[in-house]
């Protein structure tokens, strides 16, 4: 962990798994402030192991991003959910399947470096704890804009009461637009990926268990609520008009034949 070598095992491993998902697509196409964030926490975590003893005058900003990215992370190895534990077979059929992993390997890192460097504890707290707020932060949004969501599911009339706002747009646009689990039921495994869904829907979850909040029990990887019922296309191209439903995406070149892509 201290070698600076390691920076180099670092970018080989990140540029194969980004090659790996545009083949084989476990993590949908990441929205933009999604890639703006995995670029900012996950350079200086790569190259660290490098440029370590010149970062001294920027650790409070550096091990800030160090949090955010452990986070990150965290929120990998939990979206895979129980893939992580048939890796180890996955790896005899693929080898490329090894690379699921990368996400924990990259968490050993963060806290090794976090643990061994002089005043890097409060700013990665800091970085850990901005990401659990904006978590809660989503899951309390979320649960705030279900009912009226789900009224316009059940009869599309009631549209005209749902507020046309970030949240809504990703509610009405879960299975369809935004991938939210890696699952079998998640629709037609949507194009984009934004983790504001995906973390106000685990939250969900265990705290609000109703009948259209439970999770998916008879599925090995399902880690999210089903949320379905009605009419979800049409009551979104009524709330948002002026959105587009269907992203333009080739999705996985290993299975794009199979994949929807809408018009």
């Amino acid at each position: 962990m201290a070698s600076p070598k390691l920076t180099v095992v670092n970018v080989l491993l990140c540029a194969a798994a980004l090659l790996a998902n545009h083949y084989f697509q476990i993590f949908c196409r990441p929205v933009l402030w999604a890639w703006i964030a995995l670029t900012l926490c996950f350079v200086p975590v790569i190259f660290f192991p490098l440029f370590k003893e010149r970062t001294k005058p920027f650790r409070i900003p550096l091990f800030f991003l160090f949090g955010c990215a452990a986070c990150i992370c965290l929120y990998c190895i939990l979206f895979l959910g129980r893939v992580n534990l048939v890796i180890p077979l996955a790896v005899v059929l693929n080898p490329v399947a090894i690379l699921g992993y990368l996400p924990i390997f990259l968490l050993i890192q963060i806290i090794y470096h976090a643990r061994h460097t002089p005043g890097s504890f409060k700013p990665f707290l800091s970085g850990v704890l901005l990401c659990v707020s904006f978590a809660i932060g989503m899951a309390t949004w979320f649960n705030r804009s279900f009912d009226v969501v789900q009224e316009a599911l059940k009869d599309p009339a009631m549209s005209s009461l749902v507020p046309p706002n970030y949240m809504t747009e990703l509610m009405l646009g879960m299975h369809i637009k935004y991938h939210i689990s890696f699952c079998a039921y998640d629709g037609w495994r949507p194009p984009l990926h934004d983790p504001s869904i995906v973390v106000a829907a685990w939250l969900n979850v265990p705290f609000l268990p109703d009948p259209y909040r439970q999770k998916f029990r008879g599925y090995a990887v399902c880690p999210a609520p089903l949320f379905y019922g009605g009419d979800r296309i049409a009551v979104y191209k009524r709330v948002f008009p002026n959105k587009a439903l269907w992203q333009p995406c080739r999705c996985a070149v290993f299975e794009k034949q199979n994949w929807l892509l809408g018009s």
